[in-house]
C-alpha cells in the first residue's frame, strides 16, 4: 500500500514537470508538442521575440549576473531591516517581529454590510469552503504533511 502511493506521488511529481507524459492527453502531453511546429526553422525569430539570445552560454552568464547582483543586494540589505532577526537558534535561524494593525479598509464595513444584508448571519467560513469547493481551486494546492487530502464534493450541476 505505501509502496503504491509514493509510486502515484512520483508519477505526479513527474507529469508536474513533464518528465513523463500521457498520450492523447492536452495538459500533460508530450512537451514536444507545447513548441510550434516550425520553432527550428523560425528559431531566430522565435527567439528575437522573447527576447533571448541564440547562444546558451550567453542566456546563462546574464542570468548568473542578475541572480548575483540580487542576492548581493539582499544581501547588503538584510542587516539593515529592523523587522528580520538571524541567528543561531533552536527555534529557528530567521524571527520577524510581529507587523503593527494595518488600518481597516476603506470598504470593508460596507462589504460586511452587503453580505449581511444578501444572506444574513451565515458564516464566512460556510461561504468560503464552498467557493473553494465550486471553484476547484484546492486542486493546485498539495499536503504539507502529504496527506489530508480533501474529496471533492459534487454539486447537483456538475462536480
Amino acid at each position: 500500500m505505501v509502496y503504491e502511493a509514493v509510486a502515484f506521488q512520483a508519477l505526479c511529481d513527474q507529469l508536474k514537470c513533464k518528465e513523463i507524459w500521457v498520450v492523447g492527453a492536452d495538459k500533460w502531453r508530450n512537451p514536444d508538442e507545447d513548441l510550434p511546429q516550425d520553432f527550428e526553422a523560425r528559431r531566430m525569430e522565435n527567439y528575437r521575440e522573447l527576447r533571448k539570445p541564440l547562444n546558451p552560454a550567453v542566456f546563462v552568464n546574464e542570468l548568473r549576473e542578475q541572480m548575483t547582483a540580487e542576492l548581493s543586494l539582499l544581501n547588503d540589505k538584510m542587516p539593515k531591516l529592523f523587522w528580520l532577526d538571524i541567528a543561531e537558534r533552536k527555534s529557528g535561524a530567521i524571527r520577524l517581529t510581529a507587523a503593527e494593525a494595518q488600518p481597516e479598509p476603506r470598504n470593508l464595513r460596507r462589504i460586511k454590510g452587503e453580505v449581511r444584508r444578501r444572506w444574513g448571519i451565515v458564516p464566512l467560513i460556510d461561504m468560503l469552503k464552498d467557493a473553494v469547493l465550486r471553484t476547484g481551486c484546492l486542486d493546485a494546492v498539495t499536503s504539507v504533511s502529504g496527506g489530508g487530502a480533501s474529496r471533492r464534493r459534487c454539486w447537483p450541476n456538475g462536480c
